[in-house]
């Protein structure tokens, strides 16, 4: 008789765990409480579907900071190249592209996902889809469908949930309420790879929010990430503000506020700025000169010019001027809602389970993906973890049944 294998959530991790168990003849159905699977999968790839990063292996594990020494087994068993190689026999080749991100070459999630359904399809996976997972009951797993609750015995499950941002899309973290009821520990989730609400003024939120901060260095601490990132109504938001806000985030946690500096023009030095700040002709309007001869941005003038709102403005000479376009201060004051958040830091500690991802008082449950406690930045990391872990777990179960 065929094991069978129950898998709670359709994102990557659970449909990578499925597609490796139904190659080795297990009987496998996956619970997904939305209408469709992978959902936040394809929101991932609207802007172009960021698969993985090509760097080498030792600067790739230090992206998952304090638990670099646990992913490394997990990155080992299925790397990048596995993934590009996985990709490209579903159909869909991949390229790296100028910053060494790995992506699809249709860009897109949407032909990966299909194909990879269709042949989940073939290997006789079944989807239950509308099914909200509630717990157990009498050591068998307990669903709602509709108004039905569904009990359902299984010999192995993974749970694949996610985390809690973007709950819409169904990984609302509502599991975390079921698993400390079954005296499992859980960390905290907070909202990472998030932005930071920022106090502007009217007239620049009027005038720039939505649109995006280019080609700038921010600094905080000793870290200084080149990139860009977005003005919001709120705050900032983007990949260089995402790059930065576990450390942030963790120090406002303790401290409140934090202050960053922006260098508004990190390929011209202080001196050569302030050299050409100085022979600005009267009659030239700041702004115009500050588009002309430093080559500004609308957005960076306008940052400058915020510096009325703050006060700030009013004393500036030339050689202040300059002094605040390679040191623009910028006050983040909290992070945004772990609801719009691109992930979530949190989840199941790693001593809740054992070495096969297993929880400890949960025989044959195992735990795979972002319910798990780590976080990594953008850029790629996060899917390559979230499906090795489900290939990690997948091939724990085989070794299982190996062994017995």
């Amino acid at each position: 008789m065929l094991k069978s294998v129950t898998i709670i959530g359709g994102g990557p991790t659970g449909l990578m765990a499925a597609d490796i168990l139904s190659q080795h003849n297990y009987s496998v159905t996956i619970f997904e409480r939305k209408p469709s699977l992978g959902r936040k999968f394809l929101l991932a790839g609207r802007g172009g579907l960021n698969i993985t990063h090509s760097e080498n292996t030792n600067d790739f594990l230090k992206k998952y900071g304090k638990n670099h020494t646990t992913f490394k087994s997990l990155i080992n068993k299925f790397s990048p190249q596995n993934l590009r190689d996985w990709c490209e026999n579903l159909g869909e080749k991949t390229f790296i592209g100028s910053s060494g991100r790995v992506f699809p070459k249709s860009f897109k999630a949407s032909p990966l996902l299909r194909a990879w359904l269709s042949q989940l399809k073939t290997q006789n996976v079944t989807f239950k889809k509308k099914h909200d997972w509630l717990g157990w009951q009498d050591n068998r797993l307990l669903f709602k469908s509709e108004d039905k609750n569904i009990l359902i015995k299984s010999d192995f499950t993974i749970l694949a949930l996610g985390g809690a941002s973007w709950p819409n899309l169904g990984s609302d973290g509502s599991w975390v309420d079921i698993l400390k009821r079954n005296n499992i520990e859980i960390s905290e989730l907070q909202p990472a790879n998030c932005g930071f609400f920022v106090n502007w003024s009217k007239v620049f939120t009027e005038r720039f929010a939505g649109n995006p901060l280019k080609s700038i260095k921010i600094k905080y601490k000793e870290k200084k990430i080149k990139g860009e990132f977005i003005i919001t109504k709120e705050g900032v938001e983007g990949g260089a503000i995402y790059s930065l806000s576990a450390l942030i985030r963790d120090v406002i946690n303790i401290e409140g506020e934090q202050r960053v500096f922006i260098d508004l023009r990190p390929d011209v030095s202080l001196e050569e700025i302030n050299k050409r700040l100085l022979n600005k002709p009267s009659k030239v309007s700041l702004t115009n000169y500050l588009r002309k001869n430093i080559k500004l941005s609308e957005v960076a003038i306008g940052l400058i010019m915020e510096l009325k709102h703050k006060k700030k403005f009013k004393n500036l000479n030339a050689q202040n001027l300059g002094f605040h376009i390679k040191n623009f201060e910028l006050l983040l004051q909290k992070p945004f809602s772990i609801k719009r958040s691109i992930s979530t830091a949190g989840g199941v500690r790693f001593k809740s389970i054992d070495s096969d991802f297993m929880l400890t008082n949960k025989p044959n449950v195992y735990v795979a993906g972002e319910m798990l406690d780590w976080e990594a930045p953008t850029g790629g990391y996060l899917l390559q973890a979230c499906i090795s872990s489900g290939f990690f777990v997948a091939n724990n179960i085989l070794k299982k049944k190996n062994n017995s």
